[in-house]
């Protein structure tokens, strides 16, 4: 086991790649990248699935067969678990692992570990969400921000104020090196300068202060609205400042309008990432509960997805 264990907290689109190369490239601390797989099929009262089913949900799962993890069918779900973390840790370094949901299930399995709370303004994830095809347009593009903060929270509620630190994307961008060393801080090793190098071998350019506030440019005044009508809570206790006072009413008719227009938005990108048949095999396969054959679909649907996801 490592002899800390460290989760790096964040919704999709987050900046949680970013962070993931910055800190995998400190001498001391190893970050391999995402791992909500290790907690998806928990409940939230602590129920674990069974360990046959998590083996056949595995199969499936695109991240889990990029990690070259080794399964040991002898064991139970949460002894399988910690042998992955165990495969995953080396004797000199701290472990990160990048969560990006359910992160109040992580104390079932690991009471102790560390959280690092990345943090993104909602109205630039929900943008960047449409670009990734989850979503049609913002109204449904800030949801599984929604959810994740929502899940954070109740993180909080499981563990002690010392065992989390808060890292806002924005601040990360503008001040990189104070954002890392208090980060370094929190798990207990010095800052290295190694942890800018990331750039020189990955697709990731340095920080880019454009990156900060884009939705200021390419949003307009009525997708802001949309996202702070069901954010606004939540971005206020999270320092976010709201663009207007004006509260907007969405009718009926607009709310179809967004809702059809996320699913329609949605089916056209999937069709162009896999193409028409492949989209309507699986499809049917799940309609008609052919696990086998919905199997094979998403393995070739992954192998898609590893060519083009950066």
């Amino acid at each position: 086991m490592a002899k800390q264990l460290v989760f790096m907290c964040g919704s999709l689109r987050s900046g949680s790649s970013l962070v993931h190369l910055m800190l995998d490239h400190h001498p001391k601390i190893q970050n391999p990248g995402e791992f909500d797989f290790l907690f998806d099929q928990v409940s939230d009262d602590g129920l674990f699935p069974n360990v046959d089913f998590y083996h056949s949900w595995l199969a499936t799962h695109r991240i889990f067969q990029s990690k070259s993890l080794v399964i040991d069918t002898s064991l139970t779900y949460e002894e399988l678990i910690v042998s992955f973390v165990q495969q995953l840790a080396l004797s000199n370094s701290i472990l990160v692992l990048n969560i990006h949901r359910s992160f109040h299930r992580i104390p079932f399995l690991f009471p102790d570990a560390k959280y690092i709370h990345l943090i993104r303004d909602p109205r630039d994830v929900a943008r960047s969400s449409i670009a990734m095809g989850w979503a049609g347009n913002v109204y449904y593009g800030v949801d599984h921000w929604l959810a994740t903060e929502k899940d954070w929270k109740q993180l909080e509620d499981k563990v002690q104020e010392n065992q989390f630190i808060q890292l806002r994307f924005e601040e990360l961008i503008l001040s990189p090196e104070r954002e890392l060393t208090l980060v370094c801080d929190f798990i207990g090793v010095s800052y290295s300068q190694k942890m800018m190098v990331y750039a020189d071998n990955s697709s990731y350019s340095k920080p880019d202060t454009s990156l900060v506030n884009q939705w200021k440019r390419k949003l307009s005044i009525r997708d802001v609205q949309y996202v702070e009508l069901k954010a606004s809570e939540l971005m206020g206790s999270l320092g976010y400042e709201l663009s207007s006072d004006l509260k907007i009413f969405i009718g009926v008719m607009e709310l179809c309008r967004l809702k059809i227009d996320n699913r329609v938005f949605r089916v056209r990108f999937s069709i162009n990432r896999y193409g028409l048949l492949l989209y309507f095999r699986e499809l049917f396969a799940r309609l008609l509960k052919l696990k086998e054959f919905r199997k094979k679909v998403m393995i070739k649907m992954n192998e898609i997805d590893s060519t083009l996801l950066k």
